[in-house]
């Protein structure tokens, strides 16, 4: 008799972590499994955590957890986005306080940590390498290793990030709203005065930079695709002869030594066509995608996961409705999201008329990858 599961989630990240923990506190009648393709041991592009994460990470019961990981404290922001000088954002004066750089290995794997502790079953290691669909869910082939496994489901939640593998095999098709793609690379900290999130506009995109743990640092120049392939600029002398060009942040790396070659990562604005099928939805990546201006990752992915929990819930309960709303909600947020992407944008005019500040002030547009 195969194993059998009544929720199995594909994807061990931040948005799967959370809606497995929430679904085993507020329906522990319900087994959860977790398809996980790595073990946590590889590096992850790092993120500031703003500090409205603090209530969502208390509402899964992990804030505590949280804290004993001592990521390191941001205290603010600053950029120079429609004027040459550096603008402070304070975090301190809001009700939560500080933020985070994130060792995102690390705070993957202690959501992982907590959901198990919560009674998820994990399968580190594994992937899915074919799905059928039975009279009573799903029927997932499993890879873990060299070893094969096949398990059912009566319900499959897509965790997979951008990709949406699984929803992407149902038919649902991800809306790109841009070409945005960071170029990054992380560097080791020699000395370093603050602990800001450095956004800097350039002609051509912007650059982030933040710290990471253990005297860390990552920076990226974000560009449309097109932008850096005509500037070569996965290119390391090319990266750098970019950065050269900027102002407060190439003062900022300047005692930083590089230790990696700049790494492609997708960054566009992208939503799902369909983030809910049967006996299925999205969450996270999967469902949408923000800029990265935005610092809404984690935490949309967080909250995409207790969301999908409370309609999964319902729906073992046998009240359809919950995915409907769950729909709405996403794409309610991402049509917000839309227009402040576009005030955002809006306030950079120094190059309005270069190919990446153009194609911002004329405002996203949808076209089906």
């Amino acid at each position: 008799m195969l194993p059998r599961y009544d929720i199995v989630i594909l994807g061990g990240g931040p948005a799967g972590a959370a809606a497995a923990i929430s679904l085993r506190t507020h329906a522990p009648q319900l087994s959860v499994a977790i398809i996980e393709r790595s073990a946590y041991e590889q590096p992850r592009i790092g993120e500031t955590l703003p500090p409205i994460v603090q209530p969502l990470l208390a509402q899964l019961g992990v804030w505590e957890s949280f804290l004993t990981e001592e990521h390191l404290p941001a205290y603010g922001a600053c950029s120079a986005w429609g004027s040459e000088g550096l603008e402070s954002h304070e975090f301190i004066y809001g009700k939560y306080g500080r933020g985070w750089h994130l060792d995102r290995r690390r705070f993957d794997a202690m959501l992982a940590r907590e959901a198990v502790q919560h009674g998820a079953q994990l399968f580190m290691h594994s992937r899915v390498v074919d799905a059928q669909q039975t009279r009573d869910g799903w029927r997932l082939a499993m890879r873990q290793g060299s070893t094969s496994l096949t398990v059912e489901a009566a319900f499959v939640i897509d965790a997979t990030g951008r990709c949406a593998a699984f929803a992407a095999r149902r038919g649902a098709k991800p809306i790109r709203y841009d070409q945005l793609v960071g170029a990054f690379v992380f560097l080791k900290c020699t000395e370093m005065h603050d602990s800001y999130t450095m956004v800097e506009a350039d002609v051509d995109g912007w650059w982030y930079s933040a710290l990471l743990p253990d005297s860390g640092m990552v920076a990226a120049w974000m560009s449309d695709a097109d932008i850096i392939n005509k500037l070569q600029s996965t290119n390391p002398s090319h990266w750098f002869d970019q950065l050269l060009k900027s102002s407060h942040t190439r003062r900022r790396l300047s005692p930083a030594e590089p230790m990696s070659q700049p790494v492609l990562q997708a960054a566009c604005s992208q939503q799902l066509d369909q983030v809910t099928g049967d006996n299925w939805l999205a969450i996270g990546d999967a469902a949408a995608t923000f800029d990265p201006l935005s610092s809404q990752g984690v935490v949309k992915a967080l909250r995409t996961g207790i969301l999908a929990s409370y309609a999964i819930g319902d729906w073992f309960k046998g009240d359809f409705s919950g995915l409907t709303k769950y729909r709405l909600l996403i794409d309610r947020e991402f049509q917000e999201y839309l227009k402040t992407h576009a005030e955002f944008y809006g306030q950079e005019r120094r190059w309005a008329t270069s190919p990446f500040w153009r194609r911002r002030h004329a405002g996203l547009s949808p076209a089906p990858m």
